[in-house]
């Protein structure tokens, strides 16, 4: 059964551009006297082997979109980067465009907010519009909750540029914080289309540590950008905030040819990130001045699309109506899990190895489309 979004009253998500950066203010209680109590609740559960993804986590601090919707804001919000890439001639340049990409997808909300998360089945259907003719596509689907597992797909047919990835999150609590080890790999597909190059880059999505005294969430790790067939790479370091001092968000990195150092980065991943190489230093990367782009929903959706299943919930926090919230969180939340039971496994991907696919192309730009083409 389909829905349709076309004059209906549902309330959707924000899926505007800054939803990486949206914020829900309790402006009756602090912070701190309604968020310790659970730390203290939430490192003892932890410390007793409970898993981090199966704690209660209080209403007040989710953010009015789902986990899957808030990954498509995060792929598809800054991708005429990506798209730039397969109009450059010299494969240095393209190799330069994806590693931007990949800069603007770095993205935490903010301490202790966070997105709702997915439940299996859940799917995410998106677009943004380049031209009266052109259109890039964004499918979603969440494969797995425990741990928490996506899988998407983007395409743009004009351009010749498709990106797929598997987002998998693995917490771990280490006594003063939550280690957030995402597994998966995301790829990225540039096909000229003169067939002059026909490229795979492959990268990495940095981990989140999540550091409960000091309340602060930051990326950490290193992280391997990679085209194999024309032999650049690249690797970035994300840096650990200082107890005392120092900036957070730091990220130095370093770009190699044949495994020949090139080129070096350094600078802050929400802000500016400059560049040194044989021409000198320069701005490389500026996540405030880079363009946007808003994202769309098609008129017709399935009935797992995400924005229709949470609406009621996301109205609700949003007018910071907690009561109503918590307690549509729980009667969504006996649905979805009564939806599960009754599934047979993803609707759009289907798992190969350690990574999930997609099972038809044409989904991507039709959710009406499920499952293999009959052709």
């Amino acid at each position: 059964m389909l829905w349709k979004s076309k004059n209906s009253s549902e309330v959707k998500p924000q899926v505007e551009e800054d939803d990486e950066n949206q914020e829900i203010v309790c402006e009756d209680v602090s912070l701190t006297s309604m968020f310790g109590p659970f730390i203290k609740n939430y490192t003892s559960s932890l410390s007793s082997g409970k898993q981090v993804s199966k704690m209660p986590y209080p209403v007040n601090f989710y953010f009015p979109n789902s986990s899957l919707q808030h990954q498509a804001t995060i792929q598809m919000t800054h991708i005429d980067l990506l798209l730039a890439a397969n109009m450059q001639t010299d494969p240095l340049e393209r190799f330069l465009c994806v590693v931007q990409y990949a800069l603007s997808t770095c993205s935490l909300t903010k301490f202790p907010y966070k997105p709702i998360i997915a439940f299996p089945g859940e799917t995410a259907h998106h677009h943004v519009s380049h031209s009266t003719d052109e259109r890039t596509y964004f499918l979603g689907e969440q494969v797995a909750r425990d741990p928490p597992a996506a899988a998407f797909y983007i395409n743009n047919p004009t351009k010749g540029v498709t990106h797929a990835g598997n987002i998998e999150l693995a917490p771990k609590f280490n006594k003063t914080h939550v280690h957030v080890k995402v597994n998966g790999e995301q790829k990225t597909t540039l096909v000229d289309p003169n067939g002059r190059w026909n490229e795979e880059y492959f990268m990495e999505t940095p981990d989140v540590a999540i550091r409960l005294f000091r309340m602060l969430t930051e990326l950490t790790g290193k992280i391997s950008i990679a085209c194999p067939s024309n032999g650049f790479a690249a690797v970035l370091s994300f840096k650990d905030k200082p107890l005392f001092g120092g900036h957070k968000n730091v990220v130095v990195g370093k770009i190699t040819k044949n495994n020949a150092e090139i080129a070096t980065l350094e600078g802050v991943w929400d802000e500016t990130i400059r560049i040194t190489d044989a021409n000198g230093t320069r701005e490389f990367f500026n996540k405030n001045t880079i363009s946007k782009k808003k994202l769309e929903q098609p008129e017709t959706v399935p009935e797992t699309a995400g924005h229709k299943i949470w609406a009621p919930l996301l109205q609700a926090l949003t007018d910071k109506d907690y009561k109503t919230a918590k307690n549509l969180k729980e009667k969504i939340d006996a649905e979805n899990a009564a939806r599960e039971a009754k599934s047979s496994g993803p609707s759009y991907f289907k798992k190969e190895g350690e990574h999930y696919s997609l099972i038809n192309a044409d989904s991507c730009q039709n959710p009406t489309i499920i499952g293999a083409s009959s052709a």
